[in-house]
């Protein structure tokens, strides 16, 4: 079998560990953050660093895009909501001491202390828009998205709020009464003990208003929820237990025997996947469990595939859902397929511990891709000392849409470009240059 190429460009801007990764929606900007809470933008057309800015006190825990603008959330225990770029882009923060990023728009305090990154879900309909955007006047066209977020009052606990109100609709979601009769000697039993919670995720099931939460804990267990969009017109928390929850539990199993280090799912909530400590990947079949309506213990539901490294700290899906990345201690980069763990493939650039690891976004549809393609190139000045790799072939490279970005305890991004997984070719391991 041929040996996987080296990525075909490096990205040095950053200078400690990476701990978050983003493409846009168009795939033309690559959002990156690491532990010392500074937040770069590449150009990924012109290849370029575009902006380079001290975003939080405490480390970036989480980088998305929403309405062409960042959002970011910081270990400093807030998450920020920037202003969307436009072209000709600016170069913010390079080259001069204030290194000042594009400007905050609005804040929302949060919780950092268990290290989990919030989940944003665009909505695509919502009737509900007017209650929660004041008078609306001037408004009415604005999109609306849901935030996932670890609770301010217990981080064990999930809290959802709307966007773009900032308004908290459900509080502590997945809250589970204790028994009643606690005194000081009382041994409270494992199965309400469930951890920090450590991963996060929102999506929205295609062509259906139901929505699902599912969740990693620190003790190494996965939960699922579901709701509908019509539910956020009801605001609610678990806590005061006076209405009835409108997130139910459809499934919890324990997966791992250690805390969740890495956890994803697909876009079509099909497969939940987690990796930890441990050699294994696992795989959740959320997909039967909402169609089938199985129990909600059904240990069927979990199947993992025994890696022959020990120790894994991230995993990401693709969009098509058929290809599963993990990053590893050892600064490797696995590929699977997702129906047989079949392994694709192994990416080898990094020399420590994969932080974070993210897949091109899904092509957007015909109108929007024709005007986002007919755009002009970003004609930013770049300063002469910019870190990031500048003679870079662009023959042979595959399409935006299959690229990869790892970053990790080594300070670097790496960009990959992936073959064609979709079009049924060799599954050995052979990637496009």
């Amino acid at each position: 079998m041929s040996s996987p190429p080296p990525p075909f460009h490096l990205l040095r801007s950053h200078h400690s560990p990476l701990s978050s990764l983003c493409f846009n929606q168009s795939n033309t900007l690559l959002y990156s953050g690491d532990q010392d809470g500074y937040i770069t933008i590449l150009d990924l057309r012109a290849r370029r660093v575009i902006a380079y800015w001290k975003g939080h006190e405490g480390g970036v825990l989480g980088l998305e895009e929403w309405q062409g603008g960042l959002v970011s959330h910081g270990r400093d225990n807030v998450i920020h909501f920037y202003d969307a770029l436009k072209k000709p882009y600016i170069s913010f923060g390079i080259g001069g001491k204030e290194k000042k990023g594009p400007e905050i728009i609005k804040s929302l305090p949060t919780n950092a202390l268990n290290f989990c990154e919030f989940s944003l879900l665009p909505l695509s309909d919502s009737p509900n828009s007017e209650e929660f955007m004041g008078n609306g006047k001037g408004k009415g066209k604005q999109k609306e998205a849901l935030l996932a977020v670890p609770s301010l009052m217990d981080s064990e606990l999930v809290d959802i709020y709307h966007l773009p109100s900032r308004r908290r609709i459900h509080a502590s979601v997945n809250y589970s009464p204790k028994p009643n009769s606690i005194t000081k000697d009382s041994v409270i039993p494992e199965e309400t003990r469930s951890g920090l919670v450590m991963s996060i995720h929102l999506r929205q099931i295609p062509s259906s208003p139901q929505i699902t939460l599912s969740m990693g804990y620190e003790d190494g267990r996965v939960e699922l929820f579901i709701s509908t969009i019509d539910s956020i017109s009801e605001v609610y928390d678990a806590r005061m237990l006076k209405s009835p929850n409108p997130w139910k539990l459809l499934w919890k199993g324990k997966g791992h025997n250690e805390a969740i280090m890495g956890m994803d799912v697909d876009s079509m909530s099909k497969y939940g996947w987690t990796v930890s400590a441990d050699h294994r990947l696992v795989r959740y079949d959320f997909g039967k469990v909402i169609h089938d309506k199985v129990n909600v213990e059904e240990r069927a539901i979990i199947k993992d595939c025994a890696m022959k490294q020990i120790g894994n700290s991230s995993v990401a899906v693709n969009a098509s859902g058929k290809v599963v990345a993990v990053g590893g201690w050892d600064g490797k980069i696995r590929l699977f397929s997702s129906e047989t763990f079949k392994p694709l493939g192994t990416l080898s650039s990094h020399r420590e511990t994969v932080h974070a690891i993210s897949f091109a976004s899904p092509p957007l549809p015909s109108s929007e891709s024709h005007s986002s393609e007919t755009e002009d190139v970003s004609t930013i000045d770049i300063e002469e000392n910019d870190d990031s790799d500048s003679e870079i072939d662009v023959e042979g490279l595959p399409p935006r849409k299959r690229w990869l970005a790892s970053g990790g305890k080594d300070t670097k991004v790496a960009l990959w470009g992936l073959m064609d997984f979709e079009r049924g070719l060799s599954m050995n391991v052979k990637i496009e240059k």
